[in-house]
């Protein structure tokens, strides 16, 4: 009998501003990062809701969420989450009004084991290291937009996932124009970049650049990928990884 396939969605969520990715989005409706109308919140949350019913994932892995917000996801079936600021923990940012409430976060069906680590270089430092029932790391981040500090980054975390016999990596990469970078990492760490060269995810309207992305280990058994093209919600698409746990 085949077992079910253990399902991981990645999303950029975009702090639900529901701005698509365009140029006139962004001149036209800015605002929406210092205020989204509670219509718009509204539509969001029903989105993600619809989108997590439908592709049933076991653990969510969102990107750009508020914390103490209703730009907050509220989903209904997964009782365990874990949301925290994504700055650095001595950050002055997580003391001003705009910044402190920019996060990243888990949400899972079940508990599961996990810790919060720090990246030493950047503004966006948190990764999130979750323990998977087959003894495999997940690592979920969202890098630095300057080359020369992901750069660093992939150093600190280079060691990191030397650390673990099996990783699944994954978030937003932010590799905009040194894809280059992220393929020399991979190499050097022994990772395999799952994502399709022709399925890009950003921007969301008309996707050009694949930047949410998942790397694993060449021992992780792999069902399906999917770049889900029909879920607006977001300046980013989402993507879903299925393997075998």
């Amino acid at each position: 009998m085949e077992t079910q396939p253990f399902r991981i969605l990645l999303y950029n969520v975009g702090y639900c501003t529901e701005l698509d990715g365009s140029l006139w989005g962004y001149i036209l409706h800015f605002y929406r990062y210092f205020y989204t109308p509670r219509r718009i919140l509204r539509e969001v949350m029903r989105g993600l809701n619809r989108l997590v019913e439908r592709v049933r994932p076991d653990l969510c892995c969102f990107a750009e969420i508020h914390k103490g917000r209703r730009s907050a996801p509220h989903l209904r079936s997964y009782t365990f989450h874990a949301i925290d600021n994504k700055y650095g923990r001595r950050s002055w940012l997580r003391r001003l009004p705009f910044f402190r409430n920019n996060c990243n976060g888990i949400f899972s069906q079940r508990p599961v084991s996990y810790r919060k680590s720090y990246f030493r270089n950047g503004t966006k430092k948190l990764m999130y290291e979750v323990k998977l029932e087959n003894g495999a790391c997940l690592l979920f981040a969202h890098f630095s937009l300057r080359a020369a500090t992901r750069r660093r980054q992939f150093v600190e975390l280079k060691e990191i996932v030397a650390k673990h016999d099996d990783v699944i990596l994954c978030g937003d990469f932010n590799t905009f124009s040194h894809p280059e970078e992220l393929q020399k990492f991979a190499r050097g760490s022994g990772l395999k970049i799952i994502n399709p060269q022709a399925e890009a995810t950003y921007p969301a309207i008309h996707p050009t650049k694949d930047i949410d992305l998942f790397l694993c280990s060449r021992h992780i058994h792999l069902r399906a990928f999917h770049v889900l093209h029909e879920v607006k919600l977001s300046d980013h698409l989402p993507v879903l990884l299925e393997m075998e746990l």
